[in-house]
């Protein structure tokens, strides 16, 4: 069972400062000093990195609304749906890569594919972050990821030491109601499972309000899940927020957390309160220094004016093992409200291990795309 304690999780932050920031996603896009990574691969040793000045301007940007949609940028989508922003700022690869020697899955993306990126694309300018995606901390490097292949390339995510993180953000080329993503992700050597953290996944609503915390959605407005590691079991669990949202919401305009899945933290006497939502197995330990396959599914469901009738629906699976589904989940009250964003993101509380995420193979599609042989 999970024995963290709701209130140290959510002091260290959980989502707000205690200061009155409105979302944690200020802490998202701090200015960080000039400096160079000295890590060539994530697997390498670390050297002296930049630390932040201060949390820059809050959220990751504007709706999505206001965004340039110039460009053609699925990677694999029905260009006839492709609207895209162009990446602001630096794009640059973080330095010379050699060419890749292996088959690309983007090229020859699925029927049913909105997104893909192998990071074989030789800059980060397919990314919608307005930070500019520094190579201080977003790194595109060559390592052999998870396939072992010659001159693949990866995406490093290196939150400097203390609160703060790294991201990268997809506004996708087209809406949906339910979608899948799947990724391979490596925790570098020595990262600690046990600090408080935030991962990635997928986002409805405007992108103002992506990295939102502290109060429950209203139906209408916006539904996210991430997957991320519990700090208590060093096991990945499911993140959300969304219109039905219990486990942690005594005060919806102003105290109120996301729900976890398998919620694990009692057995209902608190927070876990429908039997269906708790844990019947668990996944396996998470292990830093070896790649998973990752994915998440997420279904906004039929919108209903309440709880009555909801069925929308998340699952994810670790390694093609599947942790749900849950079907029950109350997620919107209108059908204006749809998946239009992928988030993959590492942020901390507070103190953390000396360490970041590598990512590789991401695909974002209307079916369930599957891990690769």
């Amino acid at each position: 069972m999970n024995v963290l304690g709701r209130e140290r999780y959510q002091s260290a932050g959980h989502g707000l400062a205690a200061a009155g920031a409105s979302c944690y996603a200020a802490a998202m896009s701090p200015r960080w000093l000039i400096g160079v990574l000295l890590a060539s691969a994530c697997t390498g040793t670390l050297g002296d990195r930049p630390r932040p000045l201060a949390d820059g301007p809050a959220g990751d940007g504007p709706p999505v609304a206001d965004l340039d949609t110039s460009g053609d940028p699925t990677g694999g989508g029905d260009p006839t749906d492709a609207t895209d922003a162009s990446a602001a700022g630096d794009a640059s690869s973080g330095g010379d890569l050699l060419p890749f020697s292996g088959p690309d899955e983007c090229a020859a993306p699925g029927a049913s594919w909105v997104f893909c990126s192998s990071f074989e694309e030789g800059s980060k300018a397919i990314w919608d972050d307005y930070d500019g995606n520094p190579d201080e901390t977003n790194q595109l490097l060559a390592d052999p990821g998870p396939f072992g292949l010659a001159g693949n390339h990866v995406m490093r995510l290196y939150p400097p030491p203390g609160r703060g993180g790294a991201d990268l953000v997809k506004v996708l080329p087209s809406q949906h109601d339910r979608l899948y993503a799947r990724w391979y992700m490596k925790w570098d050597p020595g990262y600690d499972f046990g600090a408080a953290n935030h991962g990635s996944g997928l986002h409805a609503g405007e992108r103002s309000l992506l990295g939102r915390s502290d109060f429950q959605p209203d139906g209408e407005d916006w539904f996210t899940a991430w997957l991320e590691p519990d700090p208590s079991i060093g096991r990945l669990y499911a993140y959300s927020y969304y219109r039905g949202m219990y486990q942690d919401c005594a005060d919806p305009d102003g105290a109120c957390w996301g729900d976890h899945f398998p919620c694990t933290t009692d057995e209902g006497q608190t927070f876990c309160e429908k039997p269906q939502h708790r844990e019947t197995s668990l996944s396996a330990a998470l292990e830093a220094d070896r790649w998973y396959c990752v994915e998440l599914m997420l279904d906004g469901g039929t919108p209903t004016a309440s709880e009555a009738g909801a069925n929308g629906q998340l699952n994810w699976w670790l390694d093609g093992v599947a942790a749900g589904p849950w079907t029950d989940l109350w997620l919107r009250s209108t059908a204006a409200l749809k998946l239009s964003i992928l988030w993959l993101n590492l942020f901390h509380h507070g103190d953390h291990a000396d360490a970041g995420v590598c990512f590789d193979h991401v695909v974002v599609a209307s079916e369930r795309i599957g891990c690769l042989p």
